[in-house]
């Protein structure tokens, strides 16, 4: 079977060391990963991590816009070690997506403060964790995370990515 051909940005990422090839041998899709980002919470402005699990066009847009699209309904967002498992989930078959066909894990490092600020508009349990849902069908908070994202406060790092 040949190898998946990845898009550009992700073999970029792997050029420049972003990314590692974990792929086993006998796999039907390319694995690709690196290690959560570590915050210091004695920073000035304290931080944390939060996760979102996507399809290529959102990630494309996050890519070309340097923020989210409107397009997703709940568009959850989950933080943490938690986080990061739960949305994996959707990659590695755990979970169903509705909809979209999920290809790519990414972490966020936001200022903690505005996570909490979203956390408090709209929380919902997940298996293991809690969300918050950026889009219309869950607590509205696209434009605080996007502004955020185009100040610059809040960063963002491809971690998982399932090419087939």
């Amino acid at each position: 079977m040949p190898k998946p051909k990845l898009l550009p940005h992700e073999h970029a990422l792997v050029v420049a060391g972003s990314l590692k090839d974990i792929t086993h041998s006998k796999a039907t899709a390319v694995w690709l990963s690196t290690e959560s980002t570590v915050v210091d919470q004695l920073k000035a402005i304290p931080v944390t991590t939060v996760y979102r699990h996507m399809g290529d066009p959102e990630v494309a847009h996050l890519l070309e816009h340097r923020q989210l699209p409107s397009t997703q309904p709940y568009q959850t967002i989950v933080e943490g070690p938690d986080g990061r498992v739960y949305c994996e989930g959707y990659l590695r078959g755990h979970r169903k997506p509705s909809g979209n066909v999920i290809t790519t894990s990414v972490e966020f490092i936001a200022p903690k403060r505005l996570i909490d600020q979203l956390f408090l508009m709209f929380r919902k349990p997940e298996d293991g964790c809690i969300s918050h849902g950026l889009g219309d069908k869950g607590g509205k908070g696209l434009p605080l995370f996007n502004a955020s994202l185009i100040a610059g406060e809040t960063t963002f790092k491809i971690i998982l990515v399932k090419r087939k």
